[in-house]
């Protein structure tokens, strides 16, 4: 478990706890190990599943410890989001065999998200154009995509998204898809995307709501996005 430092994300947000897992982490002795209940739902899955849930709840349970909270376990919600303990909101996030988790008191933000990802592949590039972005989008990126490259500018815009999903969730109490929010502009020096939402999601999203969301790369082929909903 290390310490991953978004001192350079908008919103202020406290370090993530990062931690690399294997697939075959996901036995029921690891979760009898970590003190973690391995749900019914995440049991019926396949090893991958289960280790990377357990990492997560860890990732999470370092978290909460960080930000003030007893915890040894984060049960699934109604909407199968984390459930975190009152007075507390987070995100966790998981790809290609890494965990993260982030953690703080409610005060701080009406809705927080973190979102891991691998950079797109080459043959995924023409979905992620076609599904993610449109062509404003798409021309709001490209200062972003000379200074890493279009496949990884896609996958910063995809995941900020993602990101924003998480924060929202709650509140929008739906399912919405990408085009709920639209970026507007991405700084790859600032590590910043400026975006706005493109419809009204709920009373306190209405449409032209504006989000600074915050990105940094973790290697040359991930990178992690957040979305701190301000207060």
């Amino acid at each position: 478990m290390r310490r991953l430092s978004l001192a350079r994300h908008p919103g202020g947000l406290p370090d993530a706890f990062l931690l690399a897992f294997d697939a075959d982490e996901g036995d029921d002795t690891h979760f009898s190990r970590f003190g973690i209940a391995c749900p019914s739902s995440v049991a019926r899955g396949v090893p991958k599943r289960r280790a990377e849930y357990l990492a997560g709840r860890r990732a999470a349970v370092a978290a909460l410890t960080e930000a003030g909270v007893r915890a040894v376990d984060l049960a699934i919600g109604p909407s199968r989001a984390p459930a975190w303990p009152a007075g507390y909101t987070g995100s966790i996030t998981h790809a290609a065999r890494i965990a993260a988790a982030v953690a703080l008191r409610d005060g701080a933000v009406r809705g927080v998200g973190i979102d891991i990802e691998r950079v797109v592949s080459a043959s995924a590039l023409d979905a992620i154009v076609q599904s993610v972005v449109d062509a404003s989008e798409r021309h709001a990126l490209d200062e972003l995509a000379r200074g890493v490259g279009l496949p990884m500018a896609l996958t910063i815009a995809f995941s900020a998204k993602e990101s924003f999903y998480k924060a929202a969730a709650a509140t929008v109490g739906r399912i919405f898809d990408f085009g709920a929010l639209k970026i507007i502009r991405a700084q790859a020096s600032a590590g910043t995307i400026e975006a706005e939402t493109a419809e009204p999601l709920a009373p306190s999203l209405p449409a032209g709501m504006r989000f600074r969301l915050g990105f940094s790369l973790l290697d040359d082929a991930s990178a992690i996005t957040s979305c701190a909903w301000m207060r």
